[in-house]
């Protein structure tokens, strides 16, 4: 690990340079749900035992956090889709 250090100090060692291809910064795709967190097919009609929660759910960058929001931030929907579906499944039950 190294210690912290000015960038451009010498003694420091050579700069070292990494090429990135950014592929995406977060997916706004995902499984359409209902209200009650069921997984809906090309139909439109619930999936008969198939629920989604978090960000496969599509609430991604435009859920609970706005627009705006960044990849820390999806945890609340994250809890707020999975509590939804738990509830749902139990209830089906």
């Amino acid at each position: 690990m190294a210690s912290p250090h000015k960038l451009l100090d010498p003694a420091a060692g050579p700069l070292i340079a990494v090429k990135l291809h950014l592929l995406t910064r977060k997916s706004l795709g995902g499984i359409e749900i209902d209200l009650s967190a069921r997984a809906l097919g090309a139909d439109g009609r619930p999936v008969p035992g198939l629920y989604a929660a978090g960000e496969v759910a599509r609430f991604g960058g435009g859920g609970v956090h706005g627009y705006r929001s960044l990849e820390g931030t999806f945890f609340g929907g994250c809890l707020f889709t999975g509590r939804t579906a738990g509830r749902a499944v139990a209830a089906a039950l």
